[in-house]
């Protein structure tokens, strides 16, 4: 009886440990080819540069801070539970590929620092977006969606910005 139980034990241990590598295994794949990709939302490529996906300067950071933050919302199972909520992530995806366009621009203007300083802090709430969202009911997600887009398009900075201790 003893040695069953080992056997077991053993069975179970190598089946959790080969479980484990899977999964850190296919994780890391998929992060990796997403970050590859040049979809800024999932399943739809954006328009940005290609050499965006590792460049270094700023407009790239923000395009990857970007194409992130919207990723992490299409991770909620809530956004796809209704045809309204639906709708209101289209319209969000939508709204972040004006986002980008806006980044392109600047990126491409002389004085492009004031339009660049305002993207940042339209990502900055959709960043913060994922989170409102993230145990939202499917009734509450469009009103939260829709003032997300509403900032979007005109992004300022938020007075309380500056009181926040992880924003330094």
């Amino acid at each position: 009886m003893g040695t069953l139980i080992i056997v077991v034990t053993a069975v179970l241990a190598v089946f959790v440990l080969l479980g484990g590598a899977w999964f850190a295994v296919d994780s890391t794949m998929r992060v990796r080819r997403f970050a590859r990709s040049t979809d800024l939302v999932p399943g739809r490529a954006g328009r940005a540069p290609a050499e965006w996906t590792t460049s270094d300067v700023p407009e790239a950071v923000t395009h990857r801070r970007i194409r992130y933050a919207i990723a992490t919302v299409h991770e909620n199972p809530t956004l796809t539970s209704t045809p309204s909520v639906s709708a209101s992530l289209t319209r969000l995806d939508d709204e972040v590929f004006a986002l980008d366009d806006r980044l392109i621009a600047a990126a491409s203007a002389s004085e492009n620092a004031e339009a660049v300083r305002r993207i940042g802090f339209a990502v900055d709430e959709l960043e913060a977006l994922a989170g409102r969202l993230a145990y939202a009911s499917p009734q509450a997600a469009e009103p939260i969606i829709d003032t997300a887009i509403a900032y979007l398009r005109d992004p300022v900075e938020r007075p309380d910005a500056g009181d926040d201790p992880d924003n330094d």
